[in-house]
């Protein structure tokens, strides 16, 4: 029956456009040839039947994303923000489960939600606007801007890539017996900076040697940013990338700063919520809260090369690393995977006591995925599954 009324719907749809035509056609100019008149007639009906095929695809679409989560929410794996879009254009835009479970909270559209990882796309290109600025260079080293870093010879671009070698700060700062004992206390990016200096953590690789993915980098990164602009990480993010393409609800957060966020949504191991931890001080690897449509709007600025320019953006999107075997790889704070059914595929993860993030751009069907989630329970949701939701 439904199909019946679909076909009937396309029918009358293309019947109207010929009758309004034919009725508007008498009052036309008679210079106006009957063929040219023809033609504007079967290119409207054609256009019709076009629109409405389209609809009905983005509608099974839709219904094929959303039974997804729906499962993924009643089996207790899921729970968050979902937007899925082709060409800038929303076709799944969902909300399940609860913000906060001890107020019961429902999540809304309108939740920001802590990046984690995912914070590190922003942190690239508000680096590499520095660099079209003429301020930094790919080449310059660590110690040009804080001359008493222990470690030499690591540069901008092996950060950007993870090729410092260096080791994780979370490691050599969270352990119990560690130069920072006091966990209730917050530690920032310059309270990192100062222990590396005095402690001189062991580093893992010779610089550029190999990929290895590190917190660390990302850190430096904002706190190169601090020093080279004068301005906190976060006043940086807002005035040249939030505010200037309508990011409104994303902030950094620092624990600073809790009055800045746009409806934060609380995370969660199982039900279980976690504290507002003393590693939450430090950005630039995490510290992005954000929602669904505001990531959406970062993504269609860069594909407009609105926040970089378009060789800049090839060069961030452009495989780093060589030596890989797989069809993985890292750009300047993006993940990259290169698949013979979708072709290139620019993306970002994250995860962040309780909290999980996808930001996911198929390059050359210019799809977006963006799922947030604020409870841990489970496995991570499988990248190629979230892109077959759409194809």
């Amino acid at each position: 029956m439904i199909k019946k009324s679909y076909w009937l719907a396309i029918i009358l749809f293309g019947f109207t456009f010929i009758v309004n035509g034919c009725n508007s056609n008498e009052e036309e100019n008679n210079t106006v040839s009957e063929e040219v008149i023809e033609q504007e007639k079967v290119k409207n009906f054609e256009d019709s039947i076009s629109a409405l095929i389209e609809l009905k695809k983005r509608d099974k679409r839709k219904k094929k994303i959303t039974s997804f989560f729906k499962r993924k929410y009643n089996s207790r794996v899921f729970n968050g923000n979902i937007l899925f879009a082709e060409k800038g254009e929303i076709i799944a835009h969902e909300s399940y489960g609860y913000a906060n479970f001890r107020k019961k909270e429902k999540v809304t559209l309108e939740h920001s939600f802590q990046l984690a990882s995912a914070s590190k796309p922003i942190t690239a290109v508000a680096t590499l606007q520095l660099i079209e600025k003429g301020l930094i260079e790919l080449t310059d080293t660590i110690q040009k801007f804080f001359p008493d870093f222990p470690h030499k010879n690591i540069t901008i671009h092996q950060l950007l890539s993870h090729r410092s070698g260096m080791s994780q700060y979370t490691h050599f700062c969270d352990r119990p017996d560690s130069i920072w004992p006091d966990k209730k206390k917050t530690i920032n990016n310059n309270d990192v900076l100062k222990i590396m200096s005095d402690i001189v953590p062991l580093i893992n690789y010779p610089p550029d040697y190999k990929y290895y993915y590190c917190n660390t980098n990302f850190l430096i990164l904002a706190s190169i940013i601090e020093k080279v602009t004068e301005m906190k990480f976060n006043a940086y993010l807002k005035k040249y990338i939030f505010n200037p393409i309508g990011m409104k609800s994303s902030a950094v957060y620092d624990r600073t700063n809790y009055d800045e966020l746009t409806l934060p949504a609380q995370g969660y191991e199982n039900k279980i919520p976690w504290e507002d931890v003393y590693l939450n001080g430090c950005v630039g690897d995490k510290g992005v809260y954000s929602t669904t449509l505001d990531l959406l709007k970062f993504d269609r600025a860069l594909k407009h090369n609105l926040l970089l320019s378009d060789s800049i953006k090839k060069l961030a999107f452009k495989e780093k690393n060589k030596n890989f075997k797989s069809n993985q790889n890292y750009g300047y704070g993006f993940r990259l995977k290169f698949t013979k059914k979708y072709g290139k595929i620019v993306y970002h993860t994250g995860w962040w006591k309780g909290f999980r993030s996808y930001y996911i751009n198929i390059v050359e069907k210019d799809q977006t995925i963006v799922v947030l989630n604020n409870v841990k329970r489970g496995r991570f949701l499988n990248i190629n599954e979230l892109i077959g939701l759409l194809n």
